[in-house]
């Protein structure tokens, strides 16, 4: 079999060298063996909005792998698990590309490849990379389908429907009133110090395998089944750090407590938080609306250090901790919510003269970074909020919760119509407000106004998004980030 595919690939090189050499979108044959995952590569000049779909060989389409999004120029591999293709039967089909109103298509084999499959393979993928003087005029593209909402419990075997449960909530900041329930609906939390941790059992049993641990006082699990002998099956995220007992560094684990170790917290009302990994943002909601949003650095893990990464879950602002040293940075208005995890301002470090340097760290703000902890920008927002209004207005008893970047969670594009302004005068970034705060009054309000669509023109590409007011991310970035997220689950440690 690995003889016969290596031969493909060779015939299609000799067969096809000038497709293959030039920039035009193509998609390239795939087998699907059963029990084994598929790669799927294609190729697409530029950045644009494209589709890929599994049609039959009459042009049905029966699957869609990505619905319509904006995605980056250049090859693409699109590693899928082995049950992705399971709704089909074993067979030939294609894989279509659509893009700039122009599809394209190669040969899809699912089950084992004979030699007329192989042959009919390489005669597919010659007729089908675009050709620039016979072009093939794609039938109107699909609409996009409507994925399962991904929630907290995304990876749980358990599929219980709790109102205003974080774990059973879809994880969309624009539905507000879903968001606002949860972000005020009581938690399960373990009854131990804050610092403290409690194993979770792979069975009802004290002496069972631990499969992850829960920190005292701050982190909610979500209760799936309470037993007549005292124990309770919760799941959770397992708040393993560098010295737990247990080293699953953020698992979505599954296990046992005993059930007087656990009581029912009421949060407070006023102010809720979350925290997005995949936007990597801080959003404030007040009393059932969303006030606002600022930039966050959650952890950053390695090979090393894989416990750097922030625990995702549900919790609640436990403590007031101030000011605390990192080696050598200074981490200001800390407030705890997960153990050793805090809430804080971004660090600085403190110059000879005693002023304050945030440049080491400032600047890694919308992106991983941290230790674990959360930090917050400090510069006033859009609204006049940063890290200091959180640090006088939070409480504890507030809820924080932090959504996990699975696979298949997508950042929406900004309407093309979203005004977006600027400093004609020698301005370097692009704004949300013509009255930004970052920006010196003499030159407010700001006087260049042009549209997110506009902000790949020539006038305006070389601007960066604004570290104050927080406007959109251009396209290709989100793109970008998008793309990582078809197939994997950065916060999730293997």
């Amino acid at each position: 079999m690995i003889r016969r595919l290596l031969a493909l690939v060779c015939i299609l090189a000799l067969l096809c060298p000038a497709a293959l050499a030039r920039q035009d979108a193509y998609v390239e044959p795939c087998q699907v063996l059963p029990g084994e995952s598929a790669l799927v590569r294609y190729f697409l000049p530029a950045t644009t909005t494209a589709q890929l779909s599994v049609t039959t060989e009459n042009g049905l389409e029966v699957l869609q792998v990505l619905t319509p999004r904006l995605l980056l120029g250049g090859l693409h591999e699109l590693k899928l698990d082995e049950t992705f293709f399971d709704s089909l039967q074993e067979g030939s089909y294609l894989l279509v590309l659509t893009c700039e109103g122009v599809s394209v298509s190669a040969a899809l084999t699912i089950g084992s490849l004979s030699e007329d499959d192989a042959q009919e393979g390489i005669k597919a993928s010659d007729e089908n990379f675009i050709d620039e003087n016979n072009t093939e005029e794609a039938a109107p593209a699909a609409a996009a389908a409507s994925d399962e909402p991904i929630t907290p419990a995304h990876l749980s075997a358990y599929r219980p429907q709790h109102e205003n449960c974080y774990w059973c909530t879809p994880m969309d900041i624009t539905d507000e009133a879903a968001v606002w329930a949860m972000l005020i609906a009581p938690v399960t939390v373990v009854d131990l110090k804050q610092k403290e941790q409690l194993v979770l059992r792979a069975e009802p049993d004290n002496s069972s395998e631990g499969v992850g641990v829960i920190t005292g006082q701050s982190q909610a699990v979500h209760v799936l089944e309470e037993r007549s002998d005292g124990w309770v099956l919760v799941e959770t995220y397992s708040s393993s750090f560098h010295d737990s007992r247990v080293k699953n560094w953020n698992a979505f684990v599954t296990g046992y407590v005993q059930k007087d170790k656990l009581k029912t917290v009421t949060p407070r009302t006023d102010y809720a938080m979350i925290v997005d990994k995949l936007t990597q943002r801080l959003y404030i909601f007040a009393d059932g609306k969303l006030l606002t949003e600022l930039l966050a650095s959650t952890g950053l893990a390695n090979e090393r250090q894989p416990y750097n990464e922030t625990r995702s879950g549900e919790f609640l602002i436990v403590s007031r901790v101030g000011d605390f040293k990192s080696d050598n940075l200074i981490c200001r208005m800390g407030l705890r919510f997960n153990s050793g995890d805090l809430l804080h301002e971004v660090p600085h470090v403190l110059n000879a003269d005693g002023t304050r340097s945030y440049k080491s760290c400032e600047p890694k703000l919308g992106q991983r970074a941290s230790h674990g902890c959360i930090r917050i920008q400090r510069r006033q927002n859009a609204d006049g909020i940063n890290m200091y209004w959180i640090w006088n207005n939070i409480k504890t008893g507030t809820k924080l919760v932090v959504w996990e970047d699975y696979a298949g969670r997508q950042i929406p594009l900004p309407d093309d119509s979203t005004p977006l302004y600027y400093n004609p005068d020698g301005g370097s970034y692009y704004h949300s407000t013509d009255m930004c705060p970052g920006i010196r009054d003499a030159y407010l309000p700001l006087a260049g106004t042009f549209t997110y669509g506009q902000l790949e023109n020539s006038a305006y590409a070389s601007l960066t998004m604004c570290p104050n007011c927080i406007p959109p991310l251009r396209k290709a970035e989100i793109a970008r980030i998008n793309e990582i997220h078809l197939t994997q689950s950065p916060g999730v440690i293997q």
